[in-house]
């Protein structure tokens, strides 16, 4: 039987606001005395309720949340009473006056923890670029087969971990865990102790029999790869399959803490595995030297040790992305101790809920297929027909403009919809569809107005952005990422709300419905990407930008739109108002950033001099961000005020405390 909550739809309220009856309204009013530490590192102090709930059962008293609550009478701190419990007594605008106080008020805010997310992203991003494509395309190249061999072989980890586990873990195990730390009497101990058996047990069998299949998934991935390089990808493969299990361990043990509202280390885990892989390619250089475009097309200088050395460093430092989380759930007072008694555990009612959402990620694997064997394809065919690699995107090309286009997903969208989203699970859990419009609205118009703000400066300083970031590339090369990387760029502000669109779902665990509504796009994708693979080898991979960016944009609107009827309102006039203001002033600036760079003919060539492109974006970046800004404020927009918290805990986290 499912478990999501009922919620009700705004024609079951009396007033499309607040609780239809008296019984309820004065649950709201208990309600208010419930204390709460917004986000912060300890588990959510829960009292219990002064009359029975809606089934007639008292529920039972937390010891443990009782022993808290003594450790704040002792420490004089006060607690704090959320502004979505006082629901039926107050209006939209008085919730989110209220919310205002409260992030002044908690000890870690909504925009704290966002600060704490985004740094430490922004660290592992950085070390990233350094990683990929700097110094892997001073090892592999971007173009040449060697970088299609190991770009499939180092991403099947992940892919295979994300459709078969990592969004039943995403969007399953944060409420799973938030209702189990709410329950119990031991704060979801033994819950997540049943849990970490059964992913150690599961992801260590799934891990054994797909990294002994390597050949059989390399095929589904790279078909249309010529034979030797087929061998090369698949000796990568063994090497870096291992990394299903320990992506898993990761996933599993970032979201206990996430659900314990310490977000810091599961942001900050992925430097770690930077820090490693950069090491690793080091060794290599050093052994090795740099690519040599005279052997690129020969598949036997890549020998068995050269194949373990760059699989081997990039695999041992995803154990380390995991293995490092221990010690902040240490430091949290947690202890593991295996527990193979998995009945009546709560964990059968998140596998069935589950099944919607592994249906919906293999389904997502699919375009991905699709695309991953295209993007060979266009490389094998450039190789027959003469053309240099460098004129020709292929799988390296489209991971490393992938990894440019996913730094403000990763700093912006999952920074801020993370932290929201335990919040969403406890508005859901609690049938407060004012305070999920509320949260859902302002996350979605806050993330906004920075995506487009992002594409814009995508859109104008692609090529000296490309130059530097891939700096050990040709020239060529640089024009060829760079085209690729504006065709993905136009769908950012797409695949900004559709993450912040999926979180609400996943707080409903409405994992059905979001099936089914990702379900056709997934479909054009495929349509898509196939018909790409018909272009001219150079624009194979542009195309498939394009496509993804179009069915990003489109599955905006039907997300949104089955969440209004869920919710029953989805504050619609204010957010489109929003979107269509914050266009024509990207347009404005865009326009405005193309006119300024004209002059600068010159410094935009791909051969241009690093220090001549990295002065351009330090100029233009502040300056398009200042005029992008200032139009908003002329245009007297509530969502520039949103952003100040964050703001401030970034400046915080530098040691600036305004």
């Amino acid at each position: 039987m499912s478990f999501r909550p009922k919620p009700p739809l705004g024609r079951h309220f009396e007033d499309g606001s607040g609780r239809g009856n008296i019984a309820d309204r004065l649950d709201a009013v208990r309600s208010a005395s419930t204390v709460r530490a917004d986000v912060t590192t300890e588990i959510p102090i829960v009292r219990a309720p002064l009359a029975p709930d809606r089934s007639g059962q008292a529920p039972r008293p937390r010891r443990s949340g009782a022993a808290r609550e003594n450790r704040v009478r002792e420490t004089g701190q006060q607690p704090i009473v959320r502004d979505d419990q006082v629901t039926a007594q107050t209006g939209p605008e008085a919730q989110e006056q209220g919310g205002t106080r409260r992030e002044k008020e908690a000890p870690k805010s909504v925009a704290r923890s966002s600060a704490v997310m985004f740094m430490g992203t922004l660290t592992s991003r950085i070390l990233g670029l350094i990683r990929s494509p700097i110094l892997l395309g001073a090892v592999v190249s971007l173009n040449a087969p060697v970088a299609n061999a190991f770009d499939v072989a180092n991403k099947l980890p992940n892919l295979i971990y994300m459709a078969i586990i990592g969004g039943l873990v995403n969007a399953v195990l944060v409420p799973a865990i938030v209702r189990a730390t709410k329950r119990s009497d031991d704060d979801g101990q033994g819950f997540i102790n049943k849990l970490l058996t059964v992913a150690i047990t599961l992801l260590g069998a799934a891990t054994l029999v797909i990294t002994a299949a390597a050949p059989l998934v390399v095929k589904l991935f790279a078909s249309t790869m010529d034979g030797p390089w087929f061998n090369v990808t698949v000796a990568f493969a063994y090497w870096c399959l291992p990394q299903i299990f320990f992506y898993g361990m990761y996933t599993v043990l970032g979201q206990i803490l996430n659900a314990r509202e310490n977000f810091g280390p599961y942001m900050w885990a992925p430097a770690l595995n930077n820090v490693v892989a950069i090491v690793g390619l080091f060794v290599i250089l050093w052994i090795y030297g740099p690519h040599n475009p005279a052997t690129a097309g020969d598949p036997g200088v890549w020998t068995g040790t050269r194949i373990a050395l760059l699989g081997g460093f990039h695999t041992l430092g995803i154990v380390a992305q995991a293995l490092v989380l221990v010690w902040p759930l240490r430091k949290l007072g947690f202890k593991y101790r295996p527990d193979f008694k998995w009945r009546n555990s709560g964990l059968g009612d998140a596998g069935r809920a589950s099944w919607w959402i592994l249906l919906s990620m293999v389904a997502g694997m699919v375009p991905t297929m699709i695309l991953s064997n295209v993007a060979a394809g266009a490389t094998a065919r450039a190789q027959h027909m003469g053309i240099p690699f460098d004129q020709v995107a292929g799988n390296g090309t489209y991971t490393a403009a992938y990894t440019i286009y996913s730094i403000p997903t990763s700093l912006i969208v999952v920074s801020i919809s993370t932290a929201m989203f335990t919040r969403l699970a406890k508005n859901a859990a609690d049938n407060n569809m004012v305070a999920m419009r509320r949260d859902t609205s302002k996350t979605l118009r806050m993330v906004s107005t920075l995506m487009f703000l992002c594409t814009v400066l995508v859109v104008v300083l692609a090529i000296p952005a490309s130059r530097i970031i891939a700096a050990t590339i040709a020239p060529e090369a640089i024009v060829t990422l760079s085209r690729v990387l504006i065709a993905m760029s136009l769908g950012l502000v797409g695949i900004g709300a559709v993450n912040v669109l999926d979180r609400a779902f996943y707080a409903f665990e409405d994992t059905r419905l979001a099936f089914y509504l990702n379900l056709p796009f997934q479909l054009l994708g495929i349509i898509g990407f196939a018909l790409c693979g018909l272009l001219n080898p150079e624009w194979v991979v542009i195309g498939i930008g394009l496509v993804m960016s179009a069915t990003n944009i489109g599955s905006v609107f039907v997300l949104a739109y089955a969440l209004r009827k869920r919710m029953g309102r989805f504050d619609g006039k204010r957010i489109l108002a929003t979107h269509l203001k914050l266009l024509l002033i990207s347009i404005v600036v865009g326009v405005i950033g193309w006119l300024i760079m004209r002059p600068l003919g010159a410094a935009l060539h791909p051969e241009a001099d690093i220090l001549a492109s990295l002065l351009i974006i330090v100029i233009m970046a502040p300056l398009l961000s200042l005029i992008y800004f200032g139009l908003m404020k002329l245009l007297r927009m509530p969502e520039l005020a949103s952003l100040a918290g964050p703001a401030r805990g970034i400046l915080r986290k530098f040691g600036i405390n305004k």
